[in-house]
């Protein structure tokens, strides 16, 4: 019984935070920022001040110049050459990811498709791509990876999923152009959904690794390295076992 009055605190703090947290709660149909729209909403903007006043942000600049929306948006800058920056995102009204380069520091942005591997299912089969990843290497090379999502039956009733896999497209020009393109580790629409890849580039002007460029995924928690001297993505694959707890 001596211990009632420290559980009882306990219980009560335990409480207090529960209600903050159950407020924060997902539903399927609320998007994740609707918990920072419905705060915006009530309270409004915070009218703070930078940390560091000598820190400044120019204007915004329009990258896609396109209709619609462009979503998960990734940005890289050549470290030989700082100015140089590299950028995609998904085409959500059409299909080729899309990537955007300027070489005057974001002042200016150029776009350009990145291609995807051809289609597969027969007749009205259908493709895309998602989830773009932007690296370089010492060389100047860019190299942008993405997911790749195959249907088929797409305007029937199925809408099967064949399969998924990942692609990494190569620029030597700073993301103008995009000439190769290395699809790999594909997996049918039975096996596991390849998922959020992310990509990086050995800079390291000592190691013997320089260069050299890795890929990781969400499918079974790969990852595959491309050589430096080569042309597409190669083995070793290397499964990244989860902790259980």
């Amino acid at each position: 019984m001596k211990n009632f009055p420290r559980l009882s605190f306990f219980l009560f703090a335990m409480l207090m935070c529960a209600g903050p947290a159950a407020a924060q709660t997902l539903t399927p149909d609320l998007p994740t920022w609707w918990a920072k729209y419905k705060s915006l909403l009530k309270h409004g903007v915070a009218n703070g001040s930078p940390t560091d006043p000598s820190l400044t942000a120019g204007p915004n600049e329009d990258a896609s110049n396109e209709c619609g929306p462009q979503s998960e948006t990734f940005i890289t800058l050549n470290h030989s050459a700082d100015n140089i920056l590299t950028a995609g995102s998904n085409e959500i009204f059409r299909l080729p990811m899309r990537g955007y380069f300027s070489s005057d520091g974001g002042s200016t942005w150029g776009g350009v498709d990145v291609p995807l591997p051809p289609a597969i299912g027969g007749v009205n089969s259908f493709r895309f791509g998602s989830d773009p990843s932007l690296a370089y290497d010492t060389q100047g090379n860019v190299f942008y990876s993405f997911i790749v999502v195959y249907f088929s039956n797409f305007r029937g009733s199925g809408a099967n999923i064949d399969g998924t896999e990942l692609a990494v497209a190569r620029s030597t020009d700073g993301g103008q152009t995009y000439p190769q393109l290395s699809p790999f580790s594909f997996s049918t629409g039975q096996d596991h959904f390849n998922d959020k890849p992310m990509i990086a580039a050995d800079t390291n002007p000592s190691s013997p690794f320089r260069d050299n460029v890795y890929v990781a995924w969400d499918g079974l928690g790969w990852f595959q390295r491309r050589r430096n001297s080569a042309r597409a993505f190669h083995r070793p694959r290397r499964d990244i076992h989860r902790a259980t707890n």
